[in-house]
């Protein structure tokens, strides 16, 4: 038998089980649906291409979900009579000052040991107010 003929046994695949989403309702003004519409749609540097929704999203694994309820947000700005598109206002994240910068004490990567920066500052900020 040459390997293109040789036939595997075709394992059965688990069937999945479909249960009913259960969904929640959510009221919500049309200040907190401009809140939202806004929220999901602030872009990120460097090249402003995406947003911080679809950027947790995707480090989430769940674009879908992300995708779906934009979507419906969508329809609710559409039924609330909410610019949107051109008409919306647009947000990004950037510096807004000067970085605060400290330096630290890098510790040996053989020991797979990782300072614990933020605790390091508040120790020296709690150390400098009983001064």
């Amino acid at each position: 038998m040459t390997k293109s003929s040789k036939k595997e046994p075709v394992k059965e695949q688990p069937k999945e089980e479909f249960k009913p989403k259960k969904n929640f309702s959510l009221r919500l003004s049309k200040q907190e649906i401009v809140h939202l519409r806004d929220l999901f749609g602030v872009l990120l540097p460097p090249d402003m291409r995406s947003t911080i929704s679809q950027s947790l999203a995707a480090s989430q694994e769940r674009s879908l979900v992300e995708s779906k309820l934009w979507g419906k947000i969508i329809s609710l700005c559409n039924e609330a009579e909410i610019p949107m598109g051109d008409d919306a206002p647009d947000f990004v994240v950037t510096i807004s000052g000067p970085p605060q910068l400290g330096i630290f004490e890098m510790v040996s990567e053989d020991e797979q040991t990782i300072v614990d920066i933020a605790k390091r500052m508040i120790e020296e900020e709690e150390d400098s107010e009983e001064e």
